[in-house]
């Protein structure tokens, strides 16, 4: 019962009236990463070339990236210091696509670590005329938050956020089975992922982070957390049902499976470990004054603490989005979203809460606004961009302005920097303050 009347608070103003998505969005003009949009409408089909293997492009990049905190940070590392080349690889084979997308990465704040990443390596299938399947090392995407996640429960890179990395490095890749079907109706993806795939968090060896055992801001060394056995029955299960009515899009959402960070602590082994959680949501999209308006909610069932009595393991929350996106004037476009968390069993968790966590209080309610703002000058080689999360309950905030110059098809340069503050140790990103810093990339494509 009080997930649908959380259904019915969020989407009944919102649905009201009617409107064209397509000529909405068209004026709304979002100028994310293709990467960030949402799949609801992917096709695996493509016209096929005489001959078993068609269509084959090679490309990537080569790029150097160098970042520096703006003032003494606890780790005594650099926040970007990396060479990185990019392969990427596609073609079909038959009715079946393949795509492999490889990086070899020099990173000297890990001590001059030579890795061999692999981005993407996968299949796309054609079942039938209606299903498709993608079997292989994939980046999973879905919902309708802007840097904001509610139904997205596949792995995030915090730490190349908050170092400067190109946007497409926050979402990991996974290791999965995705299954589509299509119709004229509706649209179903389910997705398999045989093992947790956990986030790259904020672990301390890179960027320090608030402590609410130690009550204190730590770094170095990283967070050691206990993951599940590897087994079928603790392989992470997602489904997403879609459909488009009268120019709205809608979308359901569930998900059987983990926490992706470690947030839960176990005092019999003193160790950090990933608690599992299962979760429903929807969310819809639509055209309206002239943008694109989101509203999102999610249900955030912390299975090993029903009651929220548990002190170390998260409560359960309901999670709530709104959003708004429009160009203002040509070649200028601004977003607004407001995030809010609702803890739920919030009188019995915050009873369980001891002294030690006193600076780390347990709130009922958790609110972020964020604004992105988007301008393209010198025939839109030249973006302006400022993404921010506000917290008016905290009072701290994180802000990530970016200069973006594209010279031609070839060359870029990217300057940006990450700010944090915060009046707490404590807070969301007041306990980031230290970590605030200035980055420069430059990219050769091909």
């Amino acid at each position: 019962m009080r997930v649908c009347l959380v259904f019915l608070c969020v989407f009944a103003p919102v649905v009201f009236g009617q409107s064209n998505v397509a000529e909405s969005m068209s004026a709304a003009k979002s100028f994310s990463d293709d990467e960030w949009a949402d799949d609801w409408l992917e096709e695996t089909d493509a016209p096929v070339e005489d001959g078993f293997i068609s269509g084959l492009t090679i490309g990537g990049f080569t790029e150097a990236g160098i970042g520096d905190f703006s003032q003494t940070n606890p780790t005594g590392r650099s926040s970007l210091r990396e060479l990185r080349q990019r392969v990427d690889v596609s073609a079909y084979l038959g009715e079946s696509f393949v795509s492999a997308k490889f990086e070899l990465l020099v990173d000297s704040v890990d001590d001059n670590d030579v890795q061999l990443v692999n981005r993407e390596l996968y299949i796309d299938a054609k079942i039938s005329g209606a299903v498709s399947m993608r079997i292989g090392r994939q980046v999973l995407t879905w919902g309708t938050g802007d840097l904001v996640f509610l139904n997205d429960f596949f792995p995030k890179n915090w730490q190349s956020m908050f170092s400067g990395r190109d946007d497409e490095y926050l979402k990991s890749s996974s290791t999965a089975v995705k299954f589509n079907y299509f119709n004229n109706d509706y649209d179903v993806n389910f997705v398999w992922q045989p093992k947790l795939e956990t986030d790259e968090y904020i672990s301390g060896e890179r960027f320090s982070y608030f402590n609410p055992v130690l009550n204190s801001v730590v770094s170095n060394p990283r967070v050691v957390a206990k993951k599940p056995r590897a087994s079928l029955s603790n392989g992470q299960l997602a489904l997403r049902v879609s459909t488009a009515v009268a120019g709205v899009e809608y979308a359901l959402y569930t998900y059987r499976g983990f926490y992706t960070q470690p947030l839960s602590y176990s005092f019999d082994t003193q160790e950090n470990y990933f608690s599992r959680l299962n979760s429903v949501g929807g969310s819809l999209r639509r055209g309206m004054f002239g943008g694109l308006v989101n509203a999102e909610v999610s249900y955030l069932d912390s299975v090993e603490d029903p009651l929220g009595t548990k002190q170390f393991v998260p409560n359960s929350q309901v999670r709530y989005l709104l959003g708004f996106e429009k160009e203002l004037v040509s070649n200028f476009t601004m977003g607004l979203q407001w995030f809010s968390e609702q803890n739920l069993d919030y009188d019995a968790a915050s009873g369980q809460l001891g002294s030690e966590l006193n600076a780390a209080k347990l709130p009922a309610w958790h609110h972020t606004a964020t604004l992105r703002l988007t301008y393209l000058t010198m025939n839109q080689k030249l973006t302006w961009s400022l993404f921010g999360f506000y917290s008016p309950d905290e009072k701290d905030f994180y802000l990530k302005p970016k200069l973006s110059y594209r010279h031609d098809d070839h060359w870029s340069l990217i300057v940006g920097a990450n700010k944090f503050s915060g009046s707490a140790i404590s807070q969301q990103w007041g306990q980031f303050e230290r970590n605030s810093n200035v980055y420069l990339r430059a990219r050769y494509s091909f």
